[in-house]
């Protein structure tokens, strides 16, 4: 395996593990990308989907070909064949199991013993087979990226709970968590739109809207779970970040995503000081952003003049109290006016109100290293 040196950047766990956990539609696979672009990072899409829709299933790559096609894929799944000679069938088989069945969830939250945690159906040692498969996956991904760190950004807090389980109690990975979270009416006005069927732009089946109080309350459940997952964890790796502020001050989230994961921050201030779009890399499943070829990152604010008086009333009355409590008000201000005071805090140094002065002092700093 590379990358197994240990050094100020890596860990001796390997390999380092970014899961990206929230709802749907939150942002993650435009963070996915962004984070794709450090060298020291390969950015991979849901990985929870890449053995069903990408090895079986035969979708596209952000890089424009077919899974099956797709050169870096290809080598990811030989690697994983001969780690586990196991077949993606049976890996798929286990992996839904786990991360789809909430009664396997609910057992999760209450094992101490992870490898004798029983699956539905499924004699004693499967999830540990599971388990032992998935960090495969990553180590498979690792060695052929060459990069000591990748990001997951599959959300499902079930996988983000099994996850932890292979870095708290199997001691497999260097997991590290994000909560990503979206305000609750973007999300909801996300959730409005329908899609036709259309794989090429990145749109794998049809998508039909969501009623506004399903979607308010998907949020509030998911988000509420996904807390709960972030508290087994060790806060020293576990980040919250609103994607809110990640479109509008990209500079310093940058900066606290560097401290967060101990990695310069260099490449990420590089490329946005010089407006350099996002490469779309080899990413899977995801928002059908990812098969655009030039993708910039930009505040969301549509659902402001999109949803009616009514519907983000009734998002409010529904889980205000929950979004309240990530720093969201009824009323629309921008993120750094109303940065989040509870919950996990970024990692780094505090907000900088003054984006010409971040980069003034960036600059500085800069300098004064020459």
């Amino acid at each position: 395996m590379k990358n197994q040196t240990t050094s100020p950047e890596t860990t001796v766990r390997y390999p380092r593990v970014v899961f990206v956990m929230g709802t749907g539609r939150s942002g993650s696979t435009v963070l996915d990308l962004f984070l794709g672009q450090h060298p020291k990072i390969q950015c991979a899409g849901e990985l929870c989907n890449v053995v069903n829709r990408g090895w079986i299933g035969g979708e596209y790559c952000s890089c424009g070909q077919r899974v099956p096609e797709c050169a870096f894929w290809a080598d990811v799944r030989s690697v994983w064949e001969k780690l586990t000679g196991a077949r993606a069938e049976e890996y798929e088989r286990l992996r839904s199991l786990v991360e789809n069945k909430r009664s396997t969830f609910w057992r999760m939250l209450r094992s101490e013993r992870p490898e004798n945690l029983p699956l539905s159906g499924e004699g004693p040692g499967q999830f540990l087979a599971y388990a032992q498969w998935t960090v495969a996956l990553y180590r498979a991904i690792a060695e052929v990226s060459g990069k000591p760190i990748l990001i997951d950004s599959s959300k499902n807090p079930a996988r983000g709970l099994a996850v932890t389980m292979m870095d708290q109690q199997l001691a497999l990975i260097d997991l590290y968590l994000v909560h990503l979270v979206r305000d609750l009416r973007g999300f909801v006005w996300s959730q409005r739109k329908s899609f036709r069927r259309d794989e090429r732009a990145g749109v794998a089946h049809d998508l039909y809207p969501r009623p506004v109080w399903k979607s308010a309350l998907v949020w509030l459940f998911v988000n509420s779970v996904s807390e709960k997952v972030c508290s087994r964890h060790d806060l020293g790796r576990t980040l919250f970040l609103r994607y809110e502020d990640f479109t509008s001050e990209t500079l310093q989230v940058s900066l606290k995503l560097a401290s967060f994961l101990n990695i310069s921050a260099q490449p990420w201030l590089n490329m946005l000081t010089t407006h350099k779009p996002l490469e779309p890399g080899h990413v899977v499943a995801g928002n059908r952003v990812r098969m655009q070829r030039q993708i910039t990152i930009r505040p969301d604010t549509d659902w402001q003049s999109h949803l009616t008086n009514f519907q983000k009333a009734l998002c409010w009355f529904l889980a205000g109290w929950k979004a309240r409590q990530y720093g969201y008000t009824s009323q629309p201000v921008t993120p750094a006016q109303n940065v989040p005071i509870g919950g996990h805090n970024l990692a780094g140094p505090h907000f900088v109100h003054s984006r010409q002065t971040l980069a003034d002092s960036v600059v500085s700093r800069s300098e004064t290293e020459r």
